[in-house]
């Protein structure tokens, strides 16, 4: 469950992410997502790209990190130096050699 001041936080990230360029770049890639509409696939929509971050920011509160569909979102908890806050990402390409934590 998020909190009022999380949900505040995630109304920003959802305020200030350029969705219109991710649906963009979705269309001309022709990158789909599973749906209940047509054949089963298709470049989702603006509002359904902002209702998944949404949901992927909350989730993220628990789990720190979750990814799908090209969205990251991550939670950065408080700590002595740095206030809590929260990343929204959308992910063409990725490659890291790093061992994971």
């Amino acid at each position: 469950m998020t909190s009022e001041l999380h949900e505040v936080m995630i109304q920003e990230i959802i305020d200030d992410f350029n969705f219109e360029r991710v649906h963009c770049a979705m269309t001309a890639l022709d990158w789909r997502w599973q749906t209940t509409e047509g054949n089963g696939l298709a470049v989702p929509t603006i509002p359904r790209l902002k209702a998944n971050a949404r949901i992927l920011l909350r989730k993220a509160i628990k789990d720190k990190y979750i990814a799908t569909g090209g969205l990251h979102a991550q939670y950065h908890p408080a700590n002595d130096t740095e206030r809590e806050s929260f990343q929204l990402q959308f992910v063409l390409c990725e490659a890291d050699n790093c061992p994971d934590d």
